[in-house]
């Protein structure tokens, strides 16, 4: 098989194979590979390994500019790195690349997330598990993040109460509608109801809700 390169913007580097376009690698890697002398590669063996390579550093860089934008799971990274057309094997090569230097971190990932459900979602840690679950996190990780969270539920409703669902209280259709919304975030009902009692709203009328 005859191997091609041709140089393009920003220190890319298009590798054809036979003629046919096959990667985009940067210029840093191929020209210090030990396949960038190479004119053509007979051996089966030595072709796979070139492919598994080349392709390997293909999905990193398309990791690297997915990251660019913002964090991702393993989960996530890897899915992205399929859907946007690069072989599992070699999109699974990357995402270790990716965690060996420390661009891909779950836990980072998961802490990072863990925080901002709470602060501009207002999530409780249920939800916030869920979520974490949800975006590839481990059971493991996602249990650690959240008995670390200092986190007192009541509190935190109360504080949803007294600003991001103050105009719903007025009457019985809005305080349904708020209980509701914070049913889904994952608050038990116990814990919205005593909220509810803190900001002197009546819930007698919703122990069925």
């Amino acid at each position: 098989m005859e191997i091609s390169v041709n140089t393009g913007k920003q220190n890319k580097v298009h590798i054809s194979c036979d003629g046919e376009y096959m990667f985009t690698v940067d210029s840093e890697y191929w020209y210090t590979c030990p396949y960038c002398s190479l004119k053509n590669i007979d051996d089966e063996e030595e072709l796979t390994a070139f492919f598994e390579a080349v392709g390997s550093r293909c999905a990193f860089i398309a990791g690297l500019r997915i990251l660019s934008y913002h964090d991702q799971s393993e989960k996530e990274m890897l899915n992205k790195l399929v859907q946007k057309g690069h072989k599992k094997e070699y999109a699974l090569s990357a995402v270790e690349n990716l965690k060996e230097y420390g661009y891909v971190n779950d836990e980072r990932y998961a802490e990072n997330l863990a925080e901002k459900l709470i602060r501009t979602k207002g999530k409780s840690p249920k939800g916030i598990k869920s979520e974490l679950i949800f975006k590839g996190i481990s059971r493991e990780i996602a249990d650690n993040i959240i008995e670390s969270l200092d986190f007192d539920p009541i509190l935190r409703i109360i504080e949803l109460l007294n600003t991001k669902y103050s105009r719903y209280l007025s009457d019985e259709k809005g305080i349904r509608k708020t209980v509701a919304s914070l049913q889904r975030l994952g608050y038990s009902w116990s814990d919205i109801k005593s909220a509810l009692r803190s900001v002197e709203t009546e819930t007698e009328d919703f122990d069925d809700v």
